[in-house]
């Protein structure tokens, strides 16, 4: 078996292996994965195999563990994790031996770079999970919700829950308009609507994106990066930024003045992209799923007044050296005097 890695700056070679595969989505792009590195995520990678024919393609971050809780680490230890969104490997066949195979040699790979564990956020559009073997603990994390935009406009408005097509018809009433506005003006509008948004969910800093973030990814993936805006009287009440790729259109990160919730411009707001994305030939709105794995989460539950398909999203973890891991994971919780082990993977990483 052959393998290579690859980083992001590496975009020739990247997008040569990622044209082996039928299906790709944004979220397996150099670009997509150099803004994460912009963010401090990491540094990105690509691990590529091959062997007889067959091809497996699977980028991630990798991230120093430089101490857990108050005490720094007297040596290095490193572990993975893919990127914010839905990635995970990429294969040309589910044949286990070759997965097998595969698994062995990356997990090789990891312990002689000090990797310790790795954890996997897999993409429900491509199913991709079936793309690891049995050493890979796989769990099922919660329902995302996704938008068929394969039929007729007329499909899609007969297809929405009865509520969707009622508060469409509502932010219509209310004289809230919505359009694509990809400006640099627009974006800046937006970071701004979307940090506000931010701080009235006490969102962890993770989710307070850079903005060295926002521009790379505007100008790497101008093609790629659409927003649209829900106005009222020339405010901006609502934004949106999608992303986009092969058949699938993804809603990205949004922001909301709360003043106008009950104008119903979140329902307008995606009607409207789903409509853009009909005429431009995609094929599946992805709206991804709640803020928790609750079913009754509000997010999921406005998400899913929107369409009765779902999909669903599995997450996966691999210990690569058990014993560091475990190591680790002890200094965690005697730090924070825990008796009992939470149910965390990467436990050592809570703050």
């Amino acid at each position: 078996m052959k393998w290579q890695i690859f980083t992001a700056q590496e975009t020739e070679e990247w997008y040569k292996v990622l044209e082996r595969f039928h299906s790709i989505d944004i979220y397996f792009l150099p670009e997509y994965h150099r803004a994460y590195e912009l963010n401090g995520d990491g540094i990105a990678y690509a691990f590529v195999a091959q062997d007889e024919g067959n091809t497996w393609f699977y980028p991630f971050f990798v991230r120093s563990i430089q101490q857990v809780g108050s005490e720094v680490l007297d040596e290095p230890w490193y572990d993975i994790e893919t990127v914010y969104g839905y990635s995970g490997p990429l294969s040309t066949t589910t044949d286990p031996a070759f997965l097998t195979k595969v698994q062995a040699v990356f997990s090789q790979w990891c312990q002689d770079n000090r990797i310790i564990a790795e954890f996997i956020r897999f993409n429900p559009l491509l199913q991709n999970h079936q793309y690891v073997d049995q050493s890979c603990r796989l769990i099922p994390n919660r329902e995302t919700v996704v938008v068929s935009l394969k039929g007729s406009e007329q499909d899609l408005w007969a297809n929405y829950p009865s509520v969707q097509r009622n508060m469409v018809n509502k932010a219509i009433k209310n004289g809230l308009v919505c359009a694509e506005s990809s400006t640099p003006e627009n974006l800046e509008a937006f970071r701004q609507m979307y940090e506000q948004t931010m701080n009235l969910l006490g969102a962890i800093p993770y989710y307070y994106f850079c903005e060295s973030y926002f521009k790379y990814l505007w100008n790497n993936l101008t093609q790629a990066v659409k927003l649209f805006t829900v106005r009222y009287e020339e405010h901006i009440v609502t934004a949106g930024l999608f992303l986009q790729h092969g058949d699938f259109l993804h809603y990205h990160l949004a922001g909301s003045d709360v003043n106008y919730r009950s104008f119903a411009p979140n329902n307008l707001l995606l009607h409207t992209v789903a409509q853009w994305g009909q005429k431009n030939g995609f094929h599946w709105l992805h709206l991804g799923g709640g803020r928790t794995a609750d079913p009754k989460d509000d997010l999921f539950r406005f998400k899913a007044s929107l369409s009765r398909l779902y999909l669903p999203f599995y997450i996966g973890g691999r210990v690569h050296n058990a014993a560091v891991y475990e190591k680790l994971c002890v200094n965690w919780m005697r730090q924070q005097q825990f008796i009992q082990r939470p149910n965390y993977f990467l436990l050592y990483r809570l703050t």
